[in-house]
């Protein structure tokens, strides 16, 4: 299903900036996410440090994850809130679960996840594993610790869906209809579940499916990397914008990056955001990017700062833009 498309200004508005405490100098904001409260969890890979801020971006406190396992070297990927306020942090060699107060729980999974994205649906996590042959979805459950996999269908590029990740921490999603997970090759996320009707997939007017896969190796995989995202269109990342709307991204330099999805009314509108604005986090009907650092009256540099932006749903932007 091709979908309408619309300016970004009718689907969101800008209505907040978050500035970070600047007592604290985060290195680089890798992943964000946010808890029911509205606290925020920052991923730092330079520092290897998770950070935890008061929603108006005050700091609580810094967890050091080198805690949970000092022989643990690898890149710090991507840190999620827990409905019960605990945490789980992902590095390129564990997977960990954190009290409250930032303590180190467990190690998880002995499986490498290489892009850190899972999500929690129903007391389960579910965590995207694309290496896999096919790719795999590892179910973990909070109550029993049974561990769950489910094979994916399997790609039609298989080398480009391996190697094409996307953005860390965002290749899938939970909402209360199901699981969706996303590979390169598809304009749209695809539920780890079919049910029982066929499924439909929502595209942007200007989608070019791809056509042929990845054949080289060694030095010459980045230059056909960058010739086949020249060719088609590729995804970069899905999103859990609010509980009914779920949002694909697409590598540059896709015609249009964005496509929203309301899989309650079966509608979809497509959209561009500029690409400096860094998507670093939706929930709840809000869409928080990475804007400038911060410039402090000390004349010093903070952080960088949060623009947030409210969505508009999907009908309502299309009933006032055909008026």
């Amino acid at each position: 299903m091709e979908s309408d498309f619309m300016e970004f200004g009718d689907l969101f508005t800008l209505v907040d900036t978050v500035r970070f405490d600047a007592s604290v100098l985060i290195g680089s904001i890798n992943f964000v996410d946010q808890s029911d409260r509205e606290e925020f969890l920052v991923t730092d890979n330079v520092m290897r440090l998770l950070y935890v801020f008061t929603a108006s971006g005050q700091r609580i406190r810094t967890i050091d994850i080198a805690r949970c396992n000092p022989e643990d070297g690898g890149a710090l990927l991507s840190a999620r809130f827990l409905k019960n306020g605990s945490m789980i942090a992902v590095t390129t060699q564990g997977v960990y679960t954190l009290d409250t107060d930032g303590s180190c729980k467990q190690r998880l999974l002995e499986v490498s996840l290489n892009r850190g994205s899972f999500c929690e649906r129903q007391d389960t996590i579910y965590f995207m594993y694309h290496w896999g042959r096919p790719p795999q979805v590892h179910a973990f459950s909070l109550e029993s610790g049974n561990v769950r996999n489910y094979d994916l269908r399997k790609p039609k590029f298989p080398r480009s869906t391996a190697i094409k990740e996307g953005y860390p921490g965002r290749q899938i999603a939970c909402f209360d209809q199901g699981v969706f997970y996303r590979y390169a090759e598809s304009s749209d996320g695809e539920p780890l579940w079919l049910g029982g009707d066929p499924l439909v997939v929502y595209q942007p007017v200007s989608y070019r499916p791809p056509k042929r896969g990845m054949t080289s190796r060694g030095n010459d995989r980045l230059d056909e990397l960058q010739e086949l995202a020249r060719e088609f269109t590729y995804s970069d990342g899905i999103f859990e914008l609010d509980e009914n709307h779920r949002m694909v991204t697409f590598q540059y330099p896709a015609e249009v990056n964005v496509n929203i999805v309301n899989m309650g009314t079966e509608t979809s509108v497509s959209t561009n955001v500029d690409f400096s604005e860094f998507i670093a986090l939706t929930k709840s009907g809000l869409m928080y990017t990475l804007g400038d650092y911060e410039q402090l009256s000390s004349g010093e540099t903070g952080n960088r700062v949060l623009k947030v932006w409210r969505f508009r749903p999907v009908e309502s932007s299309l009933s006032e833009t055909r008026r």
